[in-house]
């Protein structure tokens, strides 16, 4: 008679279990050296892109870089004298002491009231040096001296545009001129050799196609019509330290909410000659009509700034042009 019962395994059924196991797994089983293989081209293949991508943005810079020094060669060529001389002179006017009025005959003859120019108002103690007198650039804006002194029409006006304002276009601030011109710089050609990563590299791709776009027309506009150069250089004085924030440094705009002494001068941007210095002081007042007084701080603020600077213009003014001062 046929048993057909399985035949009963001897030892341990864990023990079989294990053992069967082990050789169903046997010839799939990574060994050492295989697993080194497996990394080895894993790792391969981590370089090779990590070279393919550094020569994709060493190419992608060297190409922005191109255009960069062809611009350099171009406007930079034009724009980097008319800054050097313009720079040479605020810190030379912005030096103790002070030389001196004076007015050239050929101010009161030449009508720069309706010329193209650059204009740049800090505070005389911000213009010590050139990297200190770029940065405080930067905060310098068009303010009621301008509009009081100088005659531009304003030609969006003119034109009707929305919005245009009754200031004029001109003149140009020189913090304009510098972030025209900024592309330009061997500081930003560095920023974009020192980038790291597509993302960054993007950036300053970015920036150059805007700069292009918009700022170096600009800057081509500057030094091809600019004819004269307004600086104003306020002094400081201790009755500005009232409207300073918190305690804090007193800022041109702060000075100008108060008299005080400010230098003025005007240079023929073609002929490199300066025309006018003058040291004027500003100072007005102004009423409210009726009841309807105005309490805002900050348009209070900017009513005294407007009527001491419209002040100061016309002092500027009558010295130049004794005749026809308003």
């Amino acid at each position: 008679m046929v048993d057909n019962r399985e035949k009963r395994e001897i030892g341990l059924k864990a023990i079989h279990g294990a053992r069967a196991e082990r050789a169903r797994s046997k010839t799939g089983r990574l060994t050492g050296p295989a697993w080194l293989a497996a990394g080895g081209a894993v790792l391969l293949t981590v370089v090779i892109a990590w070279f393919a991508s550094n020569r994709s943005l060493s190419k992608q810079k060297d190409d922005l870089l191109a255009q960069q020094r062809a611009a350099v060669t171009t406007v930079g060529a034009e724009w980097a004298p008319l800054r050097d001389k313009i720079e040479k002179l605020t810190l030379d006017a912005a030096a103790d002491p002070y030389k001196g009025d004076m007015v050239d005959p050929e101010a009161a003859n030449w009508d720069f009231r309706s010329a193209p120019g650059i204009y740049l108002r800090l505070r005389k103690d911000d213009a010590k040096d050139v990297e200190t007198l770029r940065k405080r650039a930067q905060d310098s804006v068009k303010d009621a001296f301008t509009g009081c002194l100088l005659r531009e029409t304003n030609v969006a006006l003119a034109r009707g545009e929305p919005d245009a304002g009754t200031a004029p276009d001109q003149p140009w601030n020189l913090r304009q001129a510098y972030v025209a011109t900024r592309v330009l710089s061997d500081a930003w050609a560095n920023e974009v050799k020192a980038a790291d990563d597509p993302i960054r590299l993007r950036v300053f791709e970015q920036q150059y196609e805007k700069a292009k776009r918009d700022g170096i027309p600009l800057a081509i506009d500057i030094v091809k019509r600019a004819q004269f150069y307004l600086l104003v250089l306020d002094e400081d004085v201790p009755e500005a330290n009232e409207y300073t924030v918190d305690g804090g440094a007193v800022t041109s705009e702060e000075l100008q909410q108060v008299p005080h002494p400010a230098r003025v001068h005007i240079m023929n941007l073609k002929t490199g000659k300066e025309l006018v210095r003058l040291r004027r002081t500003g100072e007005a007042d102004f009423r409210f009509a009726g009841e309807r007084a105005v309490h805002d701080p900050e348009v209070r603020a900017a009513m005294r700034r407007q009527v001491n600077n419209c002040a100061l213009a016309n002092e500027v003014w009558s010295a130049i042009q004794p005749k026809h001062a308003p």
